[in-house]
C-alpha cells in the first residue's frame, strides 16, 4: 500500500501547482512626449494621457493552466502638469489649451482655476497639475501624435510670467508579460 500512495502523491502534487499557473501579457497604447518639454518662469510643464479603457484580445485555460492577453487604450485623461521648486513656485493656470492630431481632430479644453504648487506623490517633487475635464476620443491607430498648444500663468514669489508653449505627444506601444501562481500572485516575468 505504501508504493501506489507514495506514487500517487509524487505524481499529485505538481499538479496543484500547474492547475494555479497564469501568464497576462498586458500592451499598453500610451503617448510620450516627443518634444523637448517647455518651461515658463522656471517651471518645466509636461502632459500626461492615462488609458481609462481596456479590452480582452484572447484568453484560455487548459485547467491546469491559463493565459490571457488585454489591450489598454483610448480614451484618454490627461493631465497637464508644471514641475517647480518648492521655495518658488506658487501657482499655475491654463488660460487656454487645445489638442490637434496629426489627422485633423481638434479639441479645446476649459480654463483652469489658480492651481497651487504641491507636493507629488512620493519623490515627484512640487507640482501643479490640470486634469482636463472629460475624455479625449483618441483613435490611437488613425490619429496619430498629438500636438498641445497651452496659453500658461506661472506664478511665483516675485511676478507672474503668461506664455504661449506648445510640444508634442507620439504615439507609443509598451508590453508586460505577468506570470502568477496562487502562491504569489501576478509578477513581471524576468
Amino acid at each position: 500500500m505504501k508504493g501506489p500512495l507514495r506514487a500517487a502523491i509524487l505524481f499529485l502534487a505538481p499538479l496543484t501547482f500547474l492547475a494555479n499557473c497564469a501568464h497576462l501579457v498586458q500592451k499598453r497604447e500610451d503617448y510620450q512626449v516627443s518634444t523637448q518639454e517647455p518651461t515658463v518662469n522656471g517651471a518645466r510643464l509636461t502632459a500626461e494621457m492615462i488609458t481609462t479603457d481596456g479590452k480582452a484580445n484572447y484568453s484560455m485555460s487548459a485547467m491546469v493552466y491559463f493565459v490571457a492577453g488585454e489591450t489598454e487604450t483610448g480614451p484618454y485623461k490627461c493631465l497637464f502638469t508644471a514641475w517647480g521648486d518648492r521655495s518658488t513656485h506658487r501657482s499655475m493656470t491654463v488660460e487656454k489649451l487645445t489638442f490637434r492630431t496629426a489627422s485633423g481632430e481638434t479639441a479645446t479644453a476649459p480654463r483652469s482655476k489658480a492651481l497651487p504648487f504641491a507636493a507629488g506623490s512620493g519623490d515627484e517633487g512640487w507640482q501643479a497639475t490640470y486634469a482636463v475635464p472629460g475624455l479625449l476620443g483618441l483613435d490611437y491607430a488613425k490619429d496619430g501624435s498629438v500636438m498641445i498648444d497651452a496659453r500658461v500663468a506661472i506664478r511665483t514669489k516675485r511676478r507672474t510670467v503668461r506664455r504661449h508653449v506648445s510640444f508634442t505627444l507620439s504615439p507609443s506601444e509598451s508590453k508586460e508579460v505577468k506570470f502568477a501562481t496562487v502562491f504569489d500572485g501576478f509578477r513581471k516575468k524576468e
